[in-house]
């Protein structure tokens, strides 16, 4: 008898998720497509992997069983130009105050939203800026045994200042970004001006000058560098229908009375 395990089990027990694309590629290439697939549904059938949503699996063999999987990993093989972004960017990062049960991506391919094993997964629109310049904001950071693609610390200020919401609110966005010992400010100032967005830089430039104490390279330069890019309307930071204070410098409206100083410690 032939206890050899088949090269669909060999694949499982060392793929934790895996487009379809990847299986076919890796087992059986001497085979027909339509007899690896039947495999691979077989094993599905089978529990020994399971679909998480078209064209996209996790293993449930050996150290994978009946465990959540790399929800990293899973947002980053939902497209082939995903990277992880926002809050998930913060909490690969390491710096997020709270983990959510919210898993964001960006990619241009429009796909609608999924979930499995209790996340779920919420595809965001990136820049429109060309692919091969974005692609400079776009670092590999180490999750579990994988290296996923994650948007690098500068861009995922500017972006969760920008999606307040996808960022956890407010609070939490301040609470985290505090866990960052550093910014690159000419990486920052370059994907200021890749986004040529008047507003972007005003929420940063307020977010910096929270950040003083805390980030003590914050040059005086920089900020009036920042400042002179700031046109002569008014932004908001959040929109709101509660009472606003207006900070000139930034001509940026920002919600009143809260303990920003508080959240930005931490």
């Amino acid at each position: 008898m032939n206890t050899k395990p088949s090269s669909t089990l060999r694949f499982l027990e060392r793929n934790e998720v895996f487009t379809l694309e990847e299986y076919m590629l890796a087992v059986d290439p001497d085979v027909s497509e339509r007899t690896r697939y039947t495999n691979l549904s077989n094993a599905v059938r089978r529990g020994q992997a399971y679909r998480i949503r078209k064209g996209l699996y996790a293993s449930n063999l050996g150290v994978y069983r009946d465990r959540v999987p790399n929800v990293f990993l899973v947002a980053s093989k939902a497209a082939l130009d995903a990277a992880v972004s926002h809050h998930s960017a913060l909490e690969l990062h390491g710096v997020a105050h709270t983990p959510l049960r919210t898993v964001y991506y960006t990619s241009r391919r429009r796909q609608d939203d999924f979930e499995t094993r209790g996340y779920r997964f919420v595809r965001l629109t990136p820049p429109a800026i060309r692919d091969d310049a974005l692609s400079a904001f776009v670092a590999r950071a180490r999750s579990g045994d994988s290296l996923v693609p994650v948007t690098t610390r500068e861009r995922t200020l500017v972006d969760c200042l920008g999606n307040i919401e996808a960022a956890g609110g407010l609070e939490e966005l301040l609470r985290s970004l505090g866990g960052f010992a550093s910014i690159d400010f000419n990486r920052l100032y370059d994907y200021l001006a890749l986004l040529g967005s008047p507003s972007a830089i005003a929420r940063v430039g307020w977010v910096l000058d929270l950040f003083t104490q805390e980030w003590g390279d914050v040059e005086d330069a920089f900020l009036d560098k920042l400042e002179g890019h700031v046109r002569r309307g008014t932004y908001h930071l959040v929109r709101s229908d509660g009472a606003q204070t207006f900070v000139a410098r930034w001509r940026l409206y920002v919600p009143v009375e809260l303990p920003y100083r508080e959240w930005v410690r931490g």
